[in-house]
């Protein structure tokens, strides 16, 4: 062995022995006392929406409201942004599911029935799991056969043809298919995809991305992690189109995402035995790592369609030589504009409209505005960068570190909500610029004795009282932190302060689930917690996947809280002007209704929980109904009387 590598393995000894050294010392000499933080009923909101929000021109007879994850991003374009409001106090209500790893998901349909695709398992192989929403029962499964070994995250569409109804969407690289909530096949169409032998192991040819609703060809669009673009008929699953391809190359793994090797050789026997290895025999924590950050492939997460021009956004490499270096891979991202388009022989192709390259490439979803007049995406440089409708940058603004997820758009205020991996940064888009405002408050674990560090563990995703958001607690390592512990919180959309938190079970890769009845779901991906219980065993739990919900407690708060959400958008949308902002006051009277179900829903779980008196939910089950009577543009004015007066009686 030569000086050189005998003084490397000692270096690395040396380094072992210290963090071996630290964590016991840590561990059994520096106690700290655990008491803690209590978080109470949280008051009221002062966050209110300011002028007219963005808001599309198209209808809904096909795409569903946002009141819930109808996508992975809850819609089409991708918003993290849902109409309804947060159950404002949580707690965990339940682990469905156990033995398997999800990375995406859950949806829910208008039902409040849950899906999801489970990635990585012990035991049973199954495409699509359906659970109860609301006691985490199985539904149904769709299992893995010849005709689909595995599938995309479902994706949720209303059935136009039985109004009320709606239908779920998976795709598979042998097949595509449409189910009814109830387990049923509506149709099921194959592919006719077919792979070399030599092909069939490599991921990046046959792993689909989620599909999305192109609505001028009332097609469904989606594409591999290669790249390959298609698109199948929304009614029947046969193939439309030519199959398309993003011009870009694999991409490199992002900045500041190296594990050391000590870690992994810890990490991945873990995770093997809690999952087992991926269908191509690697370890799951070492072949995710890379996934994540935007390693290896073409694309590497969701994509965005206006669904007022049908415009497709896609966040991708850019080409390989244009990074001046031509070696197969790309350091450069690109966000590209594609459409559906006539091919002069009376059928369809993908064409590319526009293409904006930058430094850095990305894992992340491009996200809309409601009005598609802005696309917002991350870099793995750190910059939130805005650009038009036509890919034009308009700004950008650096955040300090890498993002590790995409950019939540609120309709309302020219909000965005930033994630790195320490922190919820909210940032106003003001035109021809970009303004930080606050970064979040992160003390769900505060007075923790087995905490020391605090950060951001989730896409942020915003309701009408609040911004859902993660956070993770453990120790800090080699300048990362070590999750030990994971909760689920609401952030105050004013301040950026922390209204309520409560402990969950697992670590996450997934979304922020809101569902319309305040319940927040968490899809069970432990890598950051698998670090931690590698390097730090005796003081967090065993790993474990599945699903979990945080159900609501103190139903008379979210009453209050949707009632005087309510409330605000009615009083705000009769300052607009019926004529030049009508879209947005329709909009508005839509989310009004949203809200108004929300509360009218809770009500009687309010007065069984005994956290409200018969008397007041007569009183409140009044107003609401002359509220609702009437709610049109020209009767803002007095559905808003009873909605003041409801939202006082919680005063």
């Amino acid at each position: 062995m030569s000086v050189l590598k005998r003084n490397t393995w000692k270096v690395i000894s040396l380094l072992l022995i210290a963090i071996v050294g630290f964590a016991v010392f840590k561990i059994f000499f520096d106690e700290k006392p655990h008491n803690p933080k209590v978080f109470g009923p949280p008051e009221k909101t002062q966050w209110k929406p300011v002028g007219a929000r963005a808001a599309g021109q198209h209808s809904y007879d096909v795409i569903p409201e946002p009141d819930t994850f109808s996508a992975i991003h809850v819609n089409v374009v991708n918003s993290d942004s849902v109409w309804g409001v947060a159950a404002p106090m949580f707690e965990l209500d339940w682990v469905a599911e156990p033995a398997y790893f999800v990375g995406n998901g859950p949806l829910l349909d208008n039902k409040g029935n849950l899906y999801f695709s489970p990635q990585f398992y012990h035991g049973e192989r199954v495409v699509l799991v359906s659970l109860d929403g609301q006691t985490g029962e199985r539904r149904w499964v769709i299992p893995a056969d010849d005709d689909i070994q595995a599938s995309s995250p479902a994706f949720i569409l209303n059935d136009p043809d039985n109004p009320g109804s709606q239908i779920i969407y998976i795709v598979g690289y042998n097949r595509v298919m449409a189910l009814r909530p109830d387990g049923s096949t509506l149709w099921s169409q194959a592919t006719g995809l077919s792979l070399l032998a030599s092909d069939l192991s490599d991921k990046a040819k046959t792993k689909f991305h989620s599909l999305n609703y192109h609505p001028a060809t009332d097609s469904l669009v989606s594409i591999t992690k290669a790249g390959a673009l298609f698109a199948f008929s929304r009614k029947t699953g046969e193939l439309i189109a030519a199959i398309g391809q993003i011009p870009g190359a694999p991409a490199i793994s992002g900045k500041g995402t190296k594990i050391p090797t000590f870690i992994l050789n810890k990490v991945d026997p873990l995770m093997d035995k809690a999952f087992g290895k991926t269908d191509e025999g690697l370890s799951l924590f070492s072949s995710a790592v890379n996934y994540i950050y935007g390693g290896g492939g073409v694309v590497t997460n969701f994509f965005s369609i206006d669904p007022d021009t049908s415009r497709i956004y896609m966040a991708a490499a850019a080409p390989d030589e244009e990074d001046g270096t031509e070696d197969g891979r790309s350091e450069l991202g690109a966000i590209y504009a594609l459409d559906l388009v006539d091919d002069d022989s009376g059928g369809l192709q993908f064409q590319v409209l526009n293409r904006k390259t930058f430094q850095g490439g990305t894992g992340s979803t491009p996200a809309l505005s409601a009005d598609g007049h802005r696309l917002y995406v991350s870099d793995n440089e750190g910059h939130v960068i805005a650009l038009d409708s036509e890919l034009a940058e308009v700004w950008r603004v650096d955040v300090g570190e890498p993002l590790v997820g995409s950019i939540t758009v609120a309709a309302d205020n020219n909000e965005l909500y930033a994630v790195t991996a320490k922190d919820v940064i909210q940032i106003i888009d003001k035109g021809d610029h970009g303004t930080r405002t606050w970064t979040a408050e992160l003390t769900g674990f505060d007075g923790y004795a087995t905490v020391d560090e605090q950060s951001n563990a989730l896409t942020a995703t915003v309701t009408a009282n609040g911004v859902v958001i993660m956070i993770g607690g453990g120790k800090s390592l080699l300048g990362r932190t070590l999750m030990l512990h994971m909760g689920m919180g609401l952030l105050d959309r004013e301040t950026g302060k922390l209204r309520y938190f409560a402990e969950g079970r697992e670590d996450s890769l997934a979304m922020s689930v809101v569902a319309a009845d305040g319940s927040i779901y968490v899809a069970h991906s432990p890598l950051r917690r698998a670090a931690g219980k590698a390097m730090y065993p005796e003081l967090t739990p065993d790993l474990t996947g599945g699903i979990a919900r945080f159900k609501p407690i103190r139903l008379d708060l979210l009453v209050r809280d949707a009632i005087c959400a309510a409330a605000a958008r009615g009083a705000n949308a009769s300052t607009l002007d019926e004529t030049t902002e009508r879209a947005a006051i329709n909009t508005d009277i839509r989310q009004i209704k949203v809200l108004l179900k929300q509360a009218s829903s809770a009500i009687p779980k309010a007065v069984n929980d005994g956290d409200m008196t018969t008397e007041d939910a007569t009183a409140l089950g009044n107003l609401l109904e002359q509220s609702t009577d009437g709610l049109t543009p020209d009767g803002l004015t007095p559905s808003l009387a009873f909605l003041t007066t409801a939202c006082a009686m919680f005063n």
